[in-house]
């Protein structure tokens, strides 16, 4: 999600994550969000070695310390996007009863928030995105300034951090809510920690057990989506897929051919809830650039690539250094020597099946980010429970019109979990509670929460 950055005002403590000292007194000036403290919790960059060097991560937590249900912890997505920022908005779309019931909690996860990962190269080249081809030298110099600490950015260290803070808090249990990555962050919490979680709420599922790499889900899901807002809307008397399909081969702006990651993020970006879900007009938008009227175009793919810009509201150097490290590839993981992952990599594009990648193309699928990337990343590769079913009780989110994370990702998911309830709300994009104009999901938040 690209979100809006708000202040922060942080209190510091020294104590370690292991032994929690005692909250701050309550700050109103916390986020701008009166209620609530502001703390810092320090872990470990290497769980390993809990003596070494240590990373300072931003926490805001309500002051209702006593709430009957215990803590709720709200996770972000991207990777990359912090939590402290977001208090404000998040607050405000869960139901009144649900903050009395629990004592909110998020917190800006590693690399993140205003003492974040900052790779100027890359944040300026590609900002957050998920697709967009990232350049070679951006990719180089963010390694550089990163070194080894780069090792240390996976979703497991993620997992450690949000056990730490546990600790800090002084639960023997937490609530999980997380939209996008958020969701895959708490899922790996329940696998690794399942005694210590309550129940998870997931929105806008990333499927704990992974994703490929070259986004076939994706592509295919964006005919699906494309021909089914065509089918309701009046307006709509082209195939906005077809003419997708002939602008990822032919088309051109301002002379230089089209590039199809570009066409992915645009597209994707209009999925979130927060812009246009129903994906209103697109289809002129795609007709009128094949007819050779690229001017709503170009507004288009300008607004993509100018949303989540500043690495302090979506880390483009931490959503790397992530996927990177918890992704498997072609070639294997972020540990795989860089000489064998070429060749790997071609052999893998060849078996590429087009007719899965329609409307997109192989040439898509080979140059997005997280592999062109990831190509040229080494790290220590994250390591994940053995087990992949879920067992706490949990409640999956997922928007019909979603173009980050598809359909199929959450039924897989409610199939490898033990106690879930998959609520798909037709209509909707990316991060259904968050949705303006459909109250679905939050009210399916309050019943489970409150149930």
């Amino acid at each position: 999600m690209r979100l809006v950055r708000l202040a922060v005002a942080l209190l510091v403590i020294s104590t370690s994550a292991a032994c929690a000292g005692p909250a701050d007194s309550p700050s109103p000036a916390c986020a701008g969000t009166p209620g609530f403290t502001c703390t810092t919790l320090r872990v470990p960059l290497d769980h390993r070695k809990p003596s070494g060097p240590m990373l300072e991560l931003a926490v805001a937590a309500a002051d209702n310390v006593d709430a009957p249900r215990g803590v709720l912890l709200m996770l972000t997505g991207g990777p990359g996007q912090p939590g402290v920022s977001l208090l404000a908005r998040v607050r405000n779309y869960l139901d009144p009863a649900v903050l009395r019931e629990y004592r909110l909690v998020m917190f800006d996860q590693r690399g993140t928030g205003s003492t974040g990962i900052d790779c100027p190269e890359l944040q300026t080249a590609i900002g957050g995105s998920d697709f967009l081809t990232p350049p070679a030298d951006a990719v180089a110099a963010c390694a550089r300034k990163l070194g080894s600490s780069k090792d240390f950015y996976g979703t497991p260290d993620t997992v450690e951090d949000t056990e730490d803070l546990r600790q800090f808090l002084k639960q023997d249990k937490l609530t999980l809510n997380g939209t996008s990555y958020g969701s895959f962050t708490a899922a790996q919490y329940g696998l690794r920690y399942p005694s210590h979680v309550r129940s998870l709420v997931l929105d806008s599922v990333v499927p704990h057990g992974g994703i490929d790499p070259f986004g076939v889900d994706l592509m295919a899901a964006t005919g699906t989506v494309l021909a089914a807002s065509c089918r309701h809307d009046p307006a709509c008397t082209t195939d906005p897929v077809a003419d997708l399909a002939w602008l990822v081969r032919h088309g051109q702006i301002d002379g230089s051919p089209l590039n199809g990651t570009a066409l992915m993020e645009s597209l994707s970006i209009l999925s979130l809830n927060s812009v246009n879900p129903s994906f209103e007009g697109i289809a002129k938008v795609l007709n009128d650039a094949r007819s050779g009227d690229t001017a709503a175009l170009k507004e288009l793919f300008q607004q993509a690539t100018s949303r989540g810009a500043a690495f302090d509201e979506l880390s483009a150097g931490l959503h790397l250094a992530t996927l990177c490290s918890d992704l498997r590839f072609p070639w294997g993981d972020s540990a795989t020597p860089l000489a064998s992952r070429p060749a790997a990599l071609e052999s893998a594009v060849r078996r590429l099946d087009p007719a899965r990648l329609s409307p997109y193309d192989v040439r898509t699928a080979r140059n997005q980010m997280m592999i062109e990337g990831c190509l040229r990343w080494t790290s220590r590769a994250s390591e994940y429970p053995a087990g992949q079913v879920l067992t706490p009780r949990t409640l999956i989110l997922q928007g019909g019109n979603d173009l980050f994370c598809p359909p199929e990702w959450a039924t897989w998911t409610k199939d490898h979990a033990r106690e879930a309830r998959l609520v798909v709300v037709p209509g909707s994009g990316h991060g259904v509670q968050g949705s303006r104009s459909d109250t679905t999901g939050r009210d399916q938040v309050k019943a489970f929460l409150l149930g």
